[in-house]
């Protein structure tokens, strides 16, 4: 009785382990992922360092400047008893009864001006002004000749467009009488003058004082280019004003 109930759980104990076995065999082997490999870090290509281009300041600090104009315009004078002549003598005027006040077109003229820009927004120079024709049948004047000096006053100095101011004082050398006072009938330059009591002292050196003003373009650190409008006064000659328009280039080094 005791043997076959013992029969039972003997066989339950050696069915357990070969049922173990049986599973252990048929189970499929796991392959373990290989671990990622580690990643190195991509180096990015060198970039040059970024700094101002030679054109990205065009301020002319430092810069010696030559520049060369062509000007043109229109004079409004005011005699004084002693001065020349400004119009054609009207024989049916008394002498102190010529025109007093003129107006006339200037004679083009051509412009040089020598530089130094001490900072970006301040640049004196000294400059030459030569008339390309003469005013001898209104004046019995040459041609022009003015020097003087000034400066250049810019706005926005380190951008490629300015505008400038410039104010200068300076002389009229212009000579004068150009046909000796006397010489020549009526209706000539020296013969008007002799009517009109007209003497040599009369063309004196005068004194002028300049405004100009206009917008300035620089192409390069070396070369620029403006338009500008100016204003002269003289006061010894005569009282009186010349307004004109001045086309100009800049050359600048180094």
């Amino acid at each position: 009785m005791k043997a076959r109930a013992a029969a039972p759980a003997l066989a339950l104990l050696l069915g357990f382990p070969a049922a173990s076995i049986a599973a252990a065999a048929n189970a499929k082997p796991t392959t373990a992922k290989p671990a990622p490999a580690p990643r190195t870090p991509t180096a990015k290509p060198a970039t040059p360092e970024s700094g101002p281009a030679p054109d990205d300041n065009l301020g002319h600090h430092g810069q010696l400047n030559l520049r060369a104009e062509l000007l043109t315009g229109y004079q409004m004078l005011f005699r004084y008893d002693k001065s020349p002549r400004c119009a054609p003598y009207d024989n049916l005027k008394r002498p102190a009864d010529q025109q007093k006040f003129c107006g006339f077109g200037s004679p083009p003229a051509l412009g040089l001006g020598l530089g130094f820009s001490l900072i970006d927004s301040f640049e004196p120079f000294v400059f030459a002004r030569f008339g390309l024709g003469n005013t001898t049948d209104r004046t019995n004047q040459g041609k022009m000749l003015q020097l003087g000096a000034g400066a250049r006053l810019y706005t926005m100095s380190d951008s490629r467009f300015k505008i400038y101011f410039a104010p200068s004082i300076g002389v009229d050398l212009t000579n004068g009488p150009v046909e000796p006072i006397g010489q020549g009938p009526i209706g000539s330059p020296g013969g008007d003058d002799r009517a009109a009591g007209v003497q040599n002292e009369s063309f004196r050196t005068d004194i002028l004082a300049r405004l100009e003003i206009g917008p300035h373009f620089d192409f390069s650190r070396m070369f620029g280019a403006y338009l500008a409008g100016g204003l002269t006064f003289q006061v010894l000659r005569y009282f009186g004003a010349s307004a004109d328009v001045t086309l100009g280039v800049q050359m600048r080094a180094p």
